[in-house]
């Protein structure tokens, strides 16, 4: 084996591991999102206290609020800010970066969901939404933000590489929009109030139907194990296969050489 053949060895041995764990780590996340959807396949609409729900409820009325960065009226709104940045890995290609400077909430202090005749509080600062209303980069933070210089100094501290353009982006609440929720109610006396999911480690709020959601996760789940497979066994190994090719071929041609001498 010739120092060129073995030092292309050693590279496509790298790149097989590092592939391969991309891949391991894909095909986990697609076996977490497969096993939720087997956790929300069936409803659980008893509110009993401390008991696991889920069920497919309607936002109820309550004062309107403005929302911070939108500026329009809603019953609460949820506002990211962060900063953008970029920097060249080690084979010269871009990587985009970001650092959170700053999230608020606006609203009522629990937000109520109707499950047909009954009511269920959300707390606001346990509303953690999966959608965005809308978003935009800016060059400037809007001052009604709130945002102070110390905070965005404290951002760009954190982000790795050089600022860009800020991001704000914000999610908002009305009245009579359909959830799927997912949760777990306090065990105490007392109106019934949701606390964090025990699999999903928060309470999912899906503007969706509960069929909806278990197809969005499962069909996630099924392309991330698939991913998974074209990374772990076809582009990781892809290296030593095409080296092992070329070794027999010139093997081959050694042995016909010799074969004719």
């Amino acid at each position: 084996m010739t120092k060129t053949i073995a030092i292309l060895l050693g590279i496509a041995s790298v790149w097989a591991i590092a592939w391969g764990l991309g891949g391991y780590g894909m095909y986990a996340a697609g076996r977490e999102k497969l096993a939720q959807s087997d956790h929300v396949s069936t409803l659980a609409t008893a509110l009993d206290r401390g008991a696991e729900v889920r069920f497919e409820g309607v936002i109820a009325e309550a004062p309107k609020v403005k929302a911070p960065f939108s500026e329009q009226d809603c019953l609460a709104a949820y506002t990211y800010v962060a900063i953008r940045g970029s920097y060249r890995d080690s084979q010269d290609r871009i990587v985009h970066t970001s650092s959170a400077i700053k999230t608020s909430r606006v609203g009522p202090v629990t937000i109520g969901i109707m499950l047909g005749d009954k009511r269920v509080e959300l707390p606001l600062d346990r509303w953690m939404p999966s959608e965005e209303t809308t978003s935009e980069g800016l060059r400037e933070i809007p001052p009604r933000l709130g945002v102070t210089q110390a905070e965005i100094a404290d951002a760009k501290a954190k982000l790795r590489g050089d600022p860009g353009m800020f991001y704000v982006s914000e999610s908002t609440l009305d009245a009579g929009q359909r959830f799927f929720v997912v949760g777990k109610l306090e065990d105490h006396e007392g109106p019934p109030r949701l606390e964090p999911d025990p699999t999903f480690e928060r309470v999912v709020l899906f503007p969706g139907s509960h069929e909806a959601y278990i197809e969005k996760l499962r069909g996630s789940g099924g392309w991330l194990k698939i991913a998974a497979w074209i990374l772990g066994a076809g582009v990781g190994p892809l290296p030593l296969v095409i080296i092992g090719i070329v070794l027999l071929v010139r093997l081959r041609k050694r042995e016909v050489s010799a074969a004719t001498a």
